[in-house]
């Protein structure tokens, strides 16, 4: 869906968008699309790929065209992106996994 808010991200704490996006069934008769069941919005930032559910209420309202920002209480989170399991050593550079509490490869103290 056409919508654009930036953000610094809650997880990865890199500046990215977030982007819309809507799911659903259609129940079709011969390849003939009668009435859509099960919609679903979701939301992916594209700073690390973390993706989110959106509240129907938010999401009836982006597909309509209205003015909206997405709040932190409007999502629930459904999966950590990529980026957002990782982070970095302030003092090497060097990859590490979150939860580590020292970096592997100097030793310093990860904050």
């Amino acid at each position: 869906m056409d919508y654009n808010q930036t953000l610094t991200c809650q997880e990865c704490g890199h500046f990215g968008r977030f982007e819309v996006y809507v799911t659903a069934n259609r129940f079709r008769l011969f390849f003939i699309p009668l009435f859509t069941i099960g919609k679903h919005y979701a939301v992916r930032t594209t700073c690390c790929d973390t993706l989110y559910q959106l509240t129907p209420e938010k999401g009836r309202a982006i597909e309509k065209g209205q003015s909206v920002t997405i709040a932190e209480e409007d999502l629930t989170l459904k999966e950590l992106g990529v980026k957002a399991t990782t982070r970095q050593c302030r003092q090497c550079g060097h990859t590490q996994a979150i939860g580590s509490n020292f970096c592997s490869n100097c030793g310093q103290p990860l904050t």
